[in-house]
Parts: C-alpha cells; structure tokens; sequence
C-alpha cells in the first residue's frame, strides 16, 4: 500500500470511529435529561469545562507531538528511539496526569463555590477529575500508533471508551437519583472516568498483544539522544499546541459574557439574549461538530505521513500529501456548508423543532470550510516542526473572533447573526495565514483549479437542493422533504464531481484493495 493509501485509509478509520463515538455521545443525552432534568444537565455540563481546559493544558499536544516523533524515527530506521520515546512519554504523563487529578479534586470546593457557585457541582468535578490521568495516558499510546500510521488502535478505542461512558453514566446516572440530582450529575460525570480506564486497558492490552511482538521480531536501532534531549524536543513541541488547544475554551467563556451583553444592548431581554445564544452555540454550533469530525480525522492521520516525508526531505511527498488531505477536506467542508446554508431552517425544525435556530446556522455554515481549512493547515505546520506558528495563528484568529463578536454583535440588523459571521470571519483569517506560512516554509502550491471545481459542484448541489425541497414539500412533510433534498443533494454533487472530472475512481479502487 502506497502513502497516498495508508494516509486516506487512516482518515476513513478515524473519521468512522469519530461519527460513532459522536452519535453515541448524542443519544444518551436524551435519556439522561429525562432522567435528571433540566437542573441534573446542568451540574453534569458545569463539571466538563474545568476537565476539558485542564485536560487540554496537560495533553492536548501529547498525540501529535508524539506521532511526528516516532514518524521522523520510522524514516531514518530508529524504531529504538521510538520505544524509548515510548517510555520516556509514559512516566511523564503518569506524574502530569495524576497530579492534576490531585489538584482538580482538591480544588472541588473552591471551583464549585467560588466560580461556578453552585455547591451542588463539588461532586461532579470530583468524579469527572481521574478521567484527566486516563485520558493523559491515552495521549501516549494513540500517539506512539499514530506516528506508526497505525489509526486502528486510535479507532477502537475511541468507540470502546464512548460505550463504556455511556453506558456507565446511565446505569449510575439511575443508580444514584433517589440520593438527589447532584448525586445523579455525580454519577453521570464518572462515567468519563469509567470510560477513559477502558480504553486505556485496550491500548495497552493491545501493545503487550500484538505490537510489542511485531516491534522485537526487528534489530532495535537506537541513536545517541539521551532521554533529556528526547523529553526536552517532546516537551517543546506539545507546549505550543496545548496552548493552542486552550485558546479555544478560553475564546468560548469570552463568547458566553460577551455575546448576551451585546444582545441586550440592542435591547432584547435576558431570556431573549440568553435563548439567541442558545440557539447559536447549542444548537448551530453542534451541527457545524459533525463535518469537523472528518477534518479532524484527516489531519490527524497527515501530521506523521508529512513528518515522515519533511525528515526525508522529500518536498514533492509533502506537497502531495498536503493537497490530498486538502482535496478531502474539501469534499467534506464544501458540500457540508452549501447543505445548511441552503436547508438551515428546515434542519433545525426537523432537529431542534425551532426554525429561528437555522438563521445563525445559514451564517455559521461556512465555518464548515474555514474550521476546515484551519485545523488541516496546522497539522501539516505541527508536521514540519512548526507548531509555534501554528499557535500564533490560532491565537490571531481567537483575538479576532472576540473582537468580531463584540462589535458585529451590536449591529441591529445582525443581532446573533454577527456573532455567528464573527466565527467564520476569524477562521478565514486564521486558515489564510496558515496555509501562507505553509507555502512559504514547506513549498506547497495549493491546487487552486481543483478547489475552484469542488466549490462549483457544491453550489449546483445548492441550487438543486433547493428546488427538490420545494418540490416535495408540496406533496408531504417538512421532515421527509428535507431527507429526500438531503439524499438528492449528495447524488447531484456526485455526478458534479463526474462532470467536472474531480471524481477519482483509481484512488476509491486503490483505496478498496489496500483495506
């Protein structure tokens, strides 16, 4: 199997496991709200962003840093290295990780009283805390197979970690109920913790099972690095993208204040300010997670394959790779965004049963591009050793973004559709400056003919789309008539692809023999 295989059969693998690991994270929500109602929901959602934004200070760089590691490795035959990298990350995330289970535990109480003042979320951040040391751990194992290109271990752990925290955040969920809803919020929040423990028993069962073998069967090549050298040049690259990663939440916590203040000065109500935001970030934004799925997933498995090709010094391999992950996130990202712009109203009808959630969807929907664009560009900036400007950028575009908001906000006549043209406006920018700064640094010329053919296929998608919809909703439901537009969307955008000579079957072939 060629590169250009391993790296789409990567993409696929995690993309499958991404969308099922979502869907399940979607469905147990309805129970769970049934069960412990609008008020348990709220102290089970209160506990997850003081986790996520420790979480990302701890890890968030771990796998990729790791995988471009271990890749530049496999390429100059130093699989010893890899191992040591391998041992070497391990006690390091094992003393980070429970450290800082240790500090968010102890600091339950400040958290719950004195920042989120609601003393009934102390013994959901609790629960949620050792799921901070599992998932630490995890960072290292995914990375290590990543940087082998090896997306399966990722995969299935993933999905295996998801039905156990499903699983577990029901049953105890249910469990715990008659001891009161911060109990039951308790209990839900564990499941995080039951689940992170099961994926980890996979990722080591399955190295002690089958790749430590296959590694040992090789003469392990070992270079004169010591093991500071490899934890200082580890440590170097995960500090800038985990950085990056808290930018993010940090950006979104700027939104919740700033956004309904804005609102307010336009004088809508509170409810009215805190419903409109509502309908941006619970409903709009949550749309705009599924098409990241894919693009996550791409840029995933392109930081080792491009890691690879920079420490060969095989610029050709690196431009090809960086288009070819930039081609896939097209045919996700375009088709995606033309989808919601043109049905946003009748998604969110048929979804949320509120249509006034589809007008900042229509603005949001382009985000599908720009988010896009944006997380594929920095990983192949993360590949070649750049991630500091890969961090710089991500930042720039956060700035922007609260400014955006802030102002286009306050525009009457936008109102909550400024907020949501903020998003998109700041990642523009972001992704320009990326995939400049990859241009310059990496040589890559982007295929500008192709992206030209991929964005007309998606708007004559768009236009037949719309006139299907209107068609069929004459003759049945607003909820059938929007599947069927949906199902004629993707069959015009196909034969788009054929028309226009973008539809690849030597590579879907290719791609269908190597699995």
């Amino acid at each position: 199997m060629d590169k250009k295989q391993i790296f789409i059969k990567g993409a696929t693998i995690l993309s499958a496991a991404g969308l099922i690991s979502k869907l399940l994270g979607a469905v147990y929500r309805i129970p769970l709200a049934n069960w412990i109602g609008d008020e348990g929901i709220g102290i089970y959602q209160m506990a997850y962003p003081i986790y996520t934004i420790v979480l990302a200070l701890a890890t968030a760089g771990i796998p990729v840093a790791i995988s471009v590691i271990v890749a530049s490795n496999e390429s100059k035959g130093l699989s010893g290295d890899s191992l040591k990298l391998l041992k070497i990350s391990l006690a390091l995330l094992i003393v980070v990780g429970l450290l800082m289970t240790y500090l968010v535990m102890q600091s339950a109480y400040f958290i719950s009283h004195n920042i989120l003042t609601d003393p009934r979320s102390y013994l959901a951040i609790r629960a949620v805390a050792p799921a901070i040391f599992f998932s630490a751990v995890i960072s290292v194992y995914r990375g290590y197979y990543q940087g082998y290109q090896m997306m399966a271990p990722t995969a299935v752990s993933q999905i295996i970690e998801q039905i156990f925290r499903v699983t577990s955040v029901l049953i105890l969920a249910v469990i715990m109920l008659p001891k009161g809803i911060e109990y039951a919020a308790a209990a839900a929040a564990s499941g995080a913790s039951i689940g992170g423990a099961a994926g980890l028993i996979f990722l080591i069962g399955y190295y002690f099972c089958f790749h430590k073998n296959t590694i040992h069967k090789q003469k392990l090549t070992v270079s004169n690095t010591g093991a500071k050298k490899m934890t200082a040049d580890l440590v170097k690259m995960v500090v800038p993208i985990s950085l990056g990663a808290v930018v993010l939440p940090l950006v979104q916590v700027l939104d919740a204040v700033i956004v309904p203040s804005r609102l307010i000065a336009l004088q809508f109500t509170t409810d009215q300010a805190t419903s409109l935001y509502g309908q941006l970030t619970g409903m709009a934004a949550v749309l705009i997670g599924l098409p990241t799925i894919f693009t996550i997933s791409i840029s995933t498995s392109l930081s080792p394959a491009v890691s690879e090709s920079f420490t060969l010094g095989d610029s050709a391999s690196i431009r090809s790779q960086v288009n070819l992950a930039a081609r896939a996130g097209m045919l996700i990202s375009f088709p995606c965004a033309a989808g919601l712009f043109i049905l946003s109203t009748q998604i969110c009808t048929m979804l949320y049963k509120n249509a006034s959630a589809g007008i900042p969807l229509a603005i949001l929907a382009f985000s599908c591009i720009t988010l896009g664009a944006f997380q594929i560009s920095s990983a192949g900036l993360q590949a070649i050793g750049k991630a500091k400007i890969a961090m710089y950028d991500l930042i720039i575009a956060g700035v922007l973004k609260t400014i955006f908001n802030y102002f286009l906000t306050a525009v009457p006549f936008m109102n909550i559709k400024g907020a949501a043209l903020g998003t998109v406006l700041a990642f523009m920018v972001g992704s320009g400056l990326n995939l400049y700064h990859l241009h310059r640094l990496a040589g890559v010329k982007y295929e500008k003919i192709r992206a030209f053919k991929i964005a007309a296929a998606s708007a004559f998608m768009a236009v037949a789309v719309h006139y299907v919809y209107v068609f069929f909703h004459l003759y049945m439901s607003l909820t059938l008539a929007t599947i069927l537009s949906i199902g004629a969307g993707v069959v015009v955008f196909a034969v788009s692809l054929l028309l226009l000579r973008e539809f690849d079957f030597n590579l879907v072939k290719n791609y269908v023999k190597g699995i």
